[in-house]
């Protein structure tokens, strides 16, 4: 036997001492039984509800008993641990395996600051995925449930099928085939309809509601905000860059900012809080995207590299 094995564990496997011995002592002081803690800790030593690890262990020896030949041969025990670990083995790389399997069905995608990516679907739905944003979903089983999740932004074109569901952190969107834009962030969920009909269900209170073409949906406190109207051209056009806000936090805006140009911006909370900003920029050119901004704010910024001051105007800067 391997010098880790204890004297119960010795005694045992030589029919010395009984199972019942061999539980009360095996992780009894110091020496703890190795082959306790492995048989424990795998999905076929599973003690059920009602019994005691005694009875498994018992059920366990009777199982090990019957398969065995009639005759008693020495350390029989061992014979039998050995299978049995070998089987344990075996199971262990199945279920590891089969982890590995459905890890390597299951597709993650990610985009960075300032990056926007197209994501074609198995069924060739696509998703346009916005920057800071992420989605997962399992291929092998998409032509049985076309579900997804998200995290941060993405407009939908769904191809007509069974129900199409995006999960996210605050509520879930389900679809026949439409198109329509879903954004998940600072605990608000924002879904916009363009064609057909989407059914938002917020979490965790299950309230849920239909929209239609020209309308958004706006959460709040794990309930629904309001419904209100919105022009379609301005639903998904982010994606050519182009981004438009009406009576939206200012803080909101200095985010997106810093999402689509990757920079860090540096402000003072006072100078801004409680603001609100409507009005528009792309994400082409961060001078100009901050004029348009700023200006109507009565704001100044500085720019350097990666970095953004903001300030109010009455602020003098070198």
């Amino acid at each position: 036997m391997p010098q880790t094995t204890n004297k119960y564990e010795s005694q045992w496997l030589n029919g010395e001492i009984s199972s019942e011995k061999f539980l009360q002592n095996a992780n009894s002081g110091d020496s703890k039984s190795i082959l306790v803690k492995s048989l424990s800790k795998t999905v076929c030593f599973d003690v059920p509800n009602k019994s005691t690890q005694q009875e498994a262990w018992a059920n366990l020896e009777k199982k090990i008993s019957e398969e065995k030949s009639q005759k008693v041969i020495p350390l029989y025990r061992s014979y039998w641990i050995g299978i049995a670990a070998s089987l344990i083995l075996a199971i262990g790389a199945f279920f590891i395996f089969k982890q590995s399997n459905v890890s390597a069905n299951h597709s993650i995608v990610a985009t960075s600051l300032a990056e926007v990516q197209t994501v074609y679907l198995p069924d060739s739905s696509v998703v346009y995925l916005n920057a800071g944003s992420k989605i997962s979903f399992s291929e092998s089983q998409w032509q049985e449930e076309r579900t997804l999740e998200l995290s941060g932004e993405a407009f939908f074109e769904v191809k007509k099928g069974s129900d199409f569901t995006v999960e996210t952190r605050l509520g879930d969107v389900v679809v026949l085939g439409t198109s329509f834009n879903v954004k998940e962030r600072n605990n608000i969920l924002e879904v916009a309809c363009k064609t057909g009909k989407v059914k938002v269900t917020v979490k965790p209170s299950g309230e849920s509601q239909i929209i239609t073409p020209g309308q958004v949906l706006a959460t709040k406190d794990n309930g629904i905000k309001d419904v209100s109207s919105i022009s379609l051209v301005y639903i998904d056009n982010w994606r050519t860059g182009d981004f438009d806000f009406e009576s939206v936090m200012l803080t909101e805006v200095f985010e997106e900012l810093e999402r689509q140009y990757n920079v860090d911006l540096e402000f003072d909370m006072n100078d801004i809080q409680d603001r609100t900003y409507t009005g528009y920029f792309n994400n082409r050119n961060l001078t100009e995207a901050l004029q348009l901004v700023c200006s109507p704010m009565g704001l100044n910024f500085q720019i350097e590299e990666k970095q953004v001051k903001i300030m109010n105007k009455s602020v003098l800067t070198p």
